[in-house]
């Protein structure tokens, strides 16, 4: 049992550099800032001291000690979760390890910032608060299906 907790770990971390590598890219080509980690920081760390789920003003907000590192941390900790939640559905025969369930995964995976991370940082449902919000969807997304594909990549290369 150790392993697929291991490996998920594991495969949650490669997943989560991949897309932090894809992120570099579309800035180094089309001028696109990477998410701001210290955005997710603040959230989390407003979240455990003041119990705000949804901050309408975060952006407003003092910025928060260490709130930089805890993003990242925490960016790094949610693409674990992605891991155990792609092992598991390997396990129960949801998915494989293909390119196409990885894409799957992906696309399913937006919802989380679509629906729940967004609007609880003060951007809006899909990120229609945002100054441009198709570019948002479209961000989200594209990284959000290289998560997925590089789970896949992942536990395909562990033999699952």
């Amino acid at each position: 049992m150790e392993h697929f907790i291991f490996h998920s770990i594991i495969v949650g971390i490669f997943c989560c550099v991949a897309m932090d590598i894809w992120q570099r890219v579309l800035f180094l080509v089309f001028k696109i800032p990477p998410t701001n980690w210290s955005t997710t920081g603040r959230w989390f760390i407003m979240l455990i001291n003041n119990k705000i789920i949804f901050n309408q003003n975060l952006d407003n907000e003092n910025p928060v000690k260490y709130e930089l590192q805890i993003g990242w941390i925490f960016h790094y900790w949610v693409a674990i979760v992605y891991g155990y939640t792609f092992y598991f559905l390997l396990a129960v025969d949801i998915l494989d390890t293909s390119i196409l369930s990885g894409l799957i995964f992906g696309l399913i995976s937006v919802i989380v910032p679509w629906f729940f991370y967004l609007p609880a940082t003060g951007k809006g449902l899909m990120g229609n608060k945002t100054p441009n919000p198709t570019l948002t969807k479209l961000l989200s997304t594209s990284s959000h299906i290289v998560v997925g594909i590089f789970l896949a990549i992942g536990f395909s290369f562990l033999g699952y």
